[in-house]
């Protein structure tokens, strides 16, 4: 959502009068009768190569008019931005990045977050858009490596397919897979990723999950997020069940992943709220 130009006037102007100036690419034509081209690009020129009218632009540039998030990338090439700056445009105008995430992530961030998740004493991973596992610390490995299980590559995968999610994910069906199914619809009908839709396909072959996945679709409601529900977990060795509270943040250097954390939480502080769906005979696991 774009915001208010009265915030950001000051900002978006400066920043593309600048740009404008640092503009070394193609030259426009001279101008004058010796023909000299003025260093960088005139508001005519930007309006021209973006095939708008000069009053437009020069409302962008003077915050008169908020710039179409449509037309940031457009206006970012035409101005020859490097990819920090095309960050930063799409920051001013929109108080974030682009839906893509940042150009180029952070390599210190990246290095700082993969040390606070491998120092957190409780299960915690990191997922990209098709739910693929591309960090995990100890805690979560303790889940699975006890019973001889490997860790899983792909989160969603294994809610939804493995027999072991089945023994380690209590009240399965209504408290894991349903939420997780009512996401994956959202997810799969706005989402071009093929994993996505090689999922979808897999478990209307399940005769249980396609039930589910019917039901869940009937049901009108999806779900954004998981952020914040509370499930029980019965870990390996005969350990205690307990529940944890799934906790979801994405770090701002990456925006395209997300950490998901398992957080215990006292029994008594917690409320489960699921609903029943459909009731099916117990699957062996």
């Amino acid at each position: 959502m774009t915001r208010g130009s009265n915030s950001t006037t000051p900002l978006i102007r400066g920043f593309l009068r600048q740009a404008r100036k640092d503009y070394a690419g193609p030259p426009e034509p001279g101008s004058g009768h010796t023909g000299h081209r003025p260093a960088g690009l005139s508001q005519q020129a930007v309006a021209h190569r973006m095939d708008i009218s000069p009053r437009l632009y020069q409302d962008w540039e003077g915050g008169g008019r908020p710039v179409p998030v449509h037309r940031l990338d457009s206006l970012a090439s035409t101005l020859g931005l490097d990819p920090y700056q095309r960050d930063e445009l799409w920051f001013i105008v929109t108080g974030g990045f682009a839906p893509t995430g940042p150009a180029q992530p952070d390599p210190e961030a990246m290095s700082g977050w993969r040390l606070y998740l491998r120092a957190l004493q409780v299960p915690a991973l990191v997922l990209d858009s098709t739910w693929r596992i591309h960090e995990d610390n100890a805690a979560w490995r303790g889940l699975f490596e006890p019973e001889g299980q490997r860790p899983p590559a792909n989160l969603l995968r294994f809610i939804l397919f493995s027999p072991y999610a089945r023994r380690l994910c209590g009240d399965w069906q209504a408290s894991w897979a349903v939420p997780y199914l009512r996401q994956l619809r959202l997810e799969a009908g706005i989402s071009e990723e093929p994993e996505l839709r090689r999922i979808v396909a897999e478990l209307q072959l399940d005769p249980e999950l396609g039930v589910l996945w019917q039901t869940v679709g009937r049901g009108g409601r999806m779900a954004l997020h998981n952020d914040g529900q509370v499930r029980l977990l019965i870990p390996p060795g005969g350990r205690a069940p307990y529940r944890v509270r799934t906790l979801v943040s994405s770090p701002a250097h990456n925006p395209r992943v997300r950490m998901v954390t398992l957080l215990p939480t006292p029994v008594e502080a917690t409320v489960i709220a699921h609903e029943p769906l459909v009731s099916l005979p117990p699957t062996a696991a």
